[in-house]
């Protein structure tokens, strides 16, 4: 199963854009579609102000995890695909204004329960024949894991009574898990598609985890027209660092994966109206994409004792979003 890489020069504008932001804040210091419900609470005290949040959400997303034969001039050996139809989520965060121009965030998120999922696995076994030759489908897949953490600063390049522009930087790690059970096959044995079946109904076949790190930049912009309050942000990254883990129980074999140098990109959206002066009401949507990466795989088949290692010889991708509304009180 792997992965490939690319690179574009949005990123590269984006980070003169943010790099310019923050020395502007400096100078003039002087200078998943889905549901999420929040509590924010403010303290104050020695001029810096602090405030938590608690929510519940609901992700979506879909991770692709691939296969190369390198020494078939890297073409795809086989590709699965991992959806996430429904991920309930819970998050704990906080905010730290030391000054007027910087706000830290720092957020969790984790899932409450397994999330429905779905995974296809199509196999290109003969070199010769262009179309796939396998294919198994898992109606009975759960996402078990769920994972985010996100921390950055907001620096205020510029601001006014009713608008602020901000640069970001920052740092983020996704995490997520998959089981796959039971489903259907066509095999090419002897033949072309010629055999089909289906596995026991509940027993676990492959279990397939992805982790990717990334140090991020970006551009924020806020606007508050009295009890209307409007955000949108722009994040990137040509820095991505990843793992994935992929278990096939049936055949006592794990490949472990690792990857880096890809990009990822990302934009949140956000709505608020304050229902009294420590009450409010925001609807966010968010959205975050993790390009193909391509890296090394080592492969052990535990039941015979034997490790191969596949330069180049996997693949992964990540793309989630998340609608969310959020209830908020201060104090």
């Amino acid at each position: 199963m792997k992965r490939q890489k690319s690179r574009t020069s949005l990123f590269s504008k984006a980070a003169i854009v943010a790099i310019t932001l923050s020395l502007s804040a400096a100078q003039a210091n002087a200078a998943t579609v889905e549901t999420e419900t929040s509590t924010e609470a403010s303290v104050e005290g020695a001029g810096i102000t602090f405030t938590g949040r608690v929510g519940v959400g609901y992700l979506n997303g879909e991770a692709n995890e691939y296969v190369y034969w390198e020494d078939s001039g890297g073409r795809t050996a086989s590709k699965l695909t991992w959806k996430i139809d429904s991920l309930y989520m819970a998050g704990l965060g906080v905010t730290i204004q030391p000054s007027h121009w910087v706000n830290i965030n720092v957020d969790t998120w984790f899932n409450v329960g397994d999330g429905d999922g779905y995974m296809s696995d199509y196999d290109w076994m003969e070199p010769a024949i262009q179309d796939w030759t396998d294919e198994s489908l898992h109606d009975d897949t759960n996402v078990t894991k769920g994972f985010i953490f996100d921390v950055n600063a907001e620096m205020t390049a510029f601001s006014n009574d009713q608008i602020s522009l901000t640069g970001i930087l920052g740092f983020r790690r996704d995490n997520f898990e998959w089981e796959a059970r039971g489903g259907t096959y066509v095999y090419s044995a002897g033949g072309f598609r010629n055999r089909t079946g289906s596995f026991p109904a509940g027993e676990l076949g492959i279990t397939y985890e992805q982790t990717f790190n990334v140090p991020y930049f970006g551009v924020g912009f806020k606007g508050d027209f009295d009890r209307v309050h409007l955000g949108v942000k722009l994040i990137g990254s040509i820095f991505v660092n990843g793992e994935a883990v992929d278990q096939h129980h049936m055949r006592d074999l794990v490949t472990y994966d690792d990857f880096s140098g890809e990009q990822m990109w990302g934009f949140d959206l956000a709505f608020g109206y304050d229902i009294s002066d420590r009450m409010g009401v925001e609807m966010t949507y968010a959205y975050e994409k993790y390009d193909t990466m391509k890296g090394d795989s080592v492969w052990h088949y535990n039941d015979e004792g034997v490790i191969v290692d596949l330069p180049n010889g996997a693949g992964a991708d990540l793309q989630t979003s998340m609608a969310a509304v959020n209830f908020i009180y201060s104090f």
